[in-house]
């Protein structure tokens, strides 16, 4: 399985969160927002200077916006894999 950061992923895509590297706080703040390692979520937009928008698949979740460097923190791998 091919992992990579979200803010590399690509849209409309079905995503696993493998894991999330970044500190307590930031974990915490991503927890907060539904955002939990092993579940699939997708990429809503291709920007590379504004927020990435995310829905979480697994909670069905409404959009989500995460900063990019927040998104370089998060790494996801392929579904199908």
């Amino acid at each position: 399985m091919k992992i990579i950061s979200l803010d590399q992923a690509s849209v409309g895509t079905p995503h696993k969160i493998i894991e999330i590297n970044a500190g307590l706080e930031a974990r915490k703040k991503l927890l907060a927002m539904g955002i939990h390692v092993g579940d699939f979520i997708s990429k809503l937009n291709r920007s590379s200077w504004s927020p990435v928008l995310i829905k979480n698949l697994t909670t069905r979740s409404s959009k989500i916006a995460i900063g990019q460097g927040l998104a370089r923190k998060i790494m996801v791998g392929d579904e199908r894999q």
